[in-house]
């Protein structure tokens, strides 16, 4: 998907910096320049990477990151399905369900397993109804390969939620469960998230474990907030004490609780870090990670105030064309880390903006002033 975004962002920014008008034959003219972007980066995974996680672009190899899950072909299956090429769709749920191991003997980030092995597969199986010549058993979307390659996955990181809060270890192992070395410091993104991969696996299999352990980290979070309402960024999983508490809307972060944030994080249309029993300020910093909250605003319907935020976005995209990693509000530069891993938080939040104004002009305005190259 990153490399879907990265074409969304190649359309808005050239479009605008051309001043261009989206008629239907322009659009229609960008949809295929997007299409061949996915396509290089897909079909150069497959040629030179696969089965490891992922491409090294400059080398022509591949590596394994996340866990030896041939992790970017479980990332391209939705995409595919947007692409509507049902084909390769196909045969990529093909070698997929052959290919990835959910036994074997490797350390993974029980947190990005779930967000990319667990719903990259759900997300499939639940779209794979959409794909003409699919074949779906009876009793779909309650079974099918996919499905049960999601649990099966799902069920080798349970053994990180038997600590006596009920939240997670950060690693498992997914042979043998929780190292013996393991660190009992996690970030609460890796504990209070995974309510929609585990709860979307229960309501689907009957099974209710999934969801049981799912909000029982949650609650067990949601307990040791600060007499403000905040929580911080790492906690010791076995004890429940605090290790960093900072908190923020960025990396790292659990951000379900929208009245403490707005109260204590938020200044004016920024979002700092800031201590999470004082709200005094830590970090002036925005992260490009935060780029998600309009949209979640959009969704909920309070678009005002979500184009509010993204001007102050556009701030940065006029200096650097891109969002930095880190960018410090105060000094107005980036700040430390300048890179763009081609996040898709804010392209998202301009697709929610769009779908909800039906306005065009959110994306001309938006970058307006952004930097042509």
């Amino acid at each position: 998907m990153y490399h879907l975004y990265h074409g969304i962002w190649f359309v808005i920014f050239t479009a605008k910096c051309l001043s261009l008008e989206f008629t239907d034959d322009l659009i229609s003219m960008y949809r295929e320049k997007v299409k061949g972007m996915f396509y290089h980066a897909y079909n150069g995974y497959l040629n030179y990477a696969f089965p490891l996680d992922e491409l090294k672009p400059i080398t022509c190899s591949g590596q394994n990151t996340w866990g030896s899950f041939s992790l970017s072909l479980v990332d391209a299956l939705d995409t595919l399905i947007v692409m509507d090429n049902t084909t390769e769709f196909r045969r990529a749920v093909d070698v997929v369900l052959k290919s990835v191991r959910t036994d074997a003997n490797v350390n993974v980030s029980v947190f990005e397993t779930n967000i990319r092995i667990v719903g990259g597969l759900i997300s499939a199986h639940m779209l794979s109804g959409r794909v003409e010549g699919m074949v779906l058993e009876d009793g779909w979307p309650c079974s099918g390969p996919l499905l049960r390659l999601a649990t099966a996955m799902a069920s080798r990181l349970l053994p990180a939620f038997n600590t006596e809060t009920g939240m997670p270890y950060g690693t498992v192992n997914l042979k043998y469960g929780v190292p013996k070395s393991e660190t009992p410091i996690t970030c609460t993104a890796g504990i209070g998230t995974f309510i929609v991969e585990f709860g979307t696996l229960s309501r689907l299999t009957g099974d209710p474990q999934f969801e049981r352990v799912a909000l029982r980290a949650l609650e067990s979070l949601w307990r040791t907030r600060s007499s403000i309402g905040l929580v911080g960024n790492h906690i010791n999983v076995q004890t429940g004490e605090w290790k960093a508490t900072d908190t923020g809307i960025g990396a790292g972060q659990f951000n379900e609780y929208a009245s403490a944030i707005n109260r204590y994080v938020r200044k004016g249309d920024w979002f700092m870090w800031v201590s999470m029993d004082k709200a005094t300020v830590s970090l002036p910093i925005f992260q490009s990670l935060e780029g998600f909250w309009p949209g979640l605003l959009t969704m909920v319907g309070d678009v005002e105030d979500a184009s509010r935020i993204m001007l102050q976005y556009s701030q940065v995209i006029r200096q650097y064309g891109f969002p930095p990693e880190f960018y410090n509000i105060q000094n107005l530069a980036s700040d430390k880390r300048s890179a763009f891993p081609l996040r898709p938080e804010i392209v998202e939040s301009l697709m929610y903006l769009y779908r909800a104004t039906e306005d065009p002009a959110v994306f001309g305005d938006w970058s307006a002033n952004s930097r042509c190259y």
